[in-house]
């Protein structure tokens, strides 16, 4: 068989359908990308067999592989596995991911290593994360541990201390609800969550609440005192005022304040 004519696609100017002339009739065999139809000088004419057919197929396989990532990798920078994962989702023959990453790595468009510099510096930058939850992220997308750890010691023990700091001052005013120590032990699950150090978050904690335990607990224990005292007003006097130790200390309060601040409750009951 030959080529009997070349057209251009109408979607797309730099594909072209190829057509053959089989037992005297055209007929279409194949479409390919234009660095296909140029490496293979494919034109009017040229004789085609089996196996020339079968190789052109096979690169062109490939071009398409090495397209489709290209426009992944124009919307941001990305993992080897990112590409490796959209490829196959598009059922991509192995071989045709293999030669596109392969093609990809040598020409940087994608370097794991400095894809994980950029992402470490972006989750730093723009995200309430710790270097510990960017670290698994970056495992999850399968970056060379040596990568990972050159990416992570950008993040500064000085740089993770200041955004713990940031977020427990940004939590302060959640003492006139609650407990110093119910607070903080919200606050130290969320940040450990976060991938932050358990040495800089207690550090945190102690800079930003241990100043706290006056007047903002007091306050906060009469909240919540006077929320549970009229809750509680059907039992008897002594059952209720109980009731009412109990659910603070349950809250975080020391015992001590919660019948502190139950007396200046039943003080302003009576006036």
């Amino acid at each position: 068989m030959k080529i009997k004519r070349i057209s251009t696609q109408k979607k797309n100017s730099e594909r072209f359908n190829i057509y053959v002339e089989r037992e005297g009739k055209e007929e279409y065999a194949f479409a390919v990308d234009v660095d296909i139809l140029i490496k293979y000088n494919l034109q009017r004419d040229k004789e085609l067999d089996d196996d020339f057919v079968k190789e052109v197929l096979t690169a062109e396989e490939q071009q398409k592989a090495y397209r489709l990532s290209l426009n992944h990798l124009s919307y941001r920078m990305r993992a080897t596995s990112e590409v490796v994962t959209y490829l196959t989702e598009k059922e991509t023959p192995e071989h045709a991911i293999k030669h596109a990453i392969d093609r990809l790595t040598e020409q940087r468009y994608l370097d794991d290593q400095q894809f994980a510099l950029a992402y470490t510096a972006t989750k730093k930058a723009t995200t309430p994360q710790g270097p510990g939850k960017i670290r698994r992220d970056l495992e999850v997308l399968k970056i060379p541990k040596t990568a990972i750890d050159e990416a992570i010691a950008t993040f500064t023990d000085e740089e993770e201390y200041e955004k713990v700091l940031k977020f427990l001052r940004q939590k302060q005013k959640e003492l006139q609800r609650r407990s110093v120590r119910e607070l903080t032990q919200k606050l130290q699950m969320t940040l450990m969550q976060r991938g932050f150090s358990s040495d800089l978050i207690k550090a945190g904690i102690e800079e930003v609440f241990l100043a706290e335990e006056g007047d903002e607990e007091e306050q906060a224990a009469l909240y919540q005192a006077r929320k549970y005292y009229p809750k509680y007003r059907q039992l008897e006097p002594f059952e209720r005022e109980q009731k009412v130790k109990q659910a603070l200390v349950r809250k975080g309060f020391p015992y001590g304040l919660a019948a502190q601040v139950l007396e200046q409750i039943k003080e302003e009951e009576a006036e």
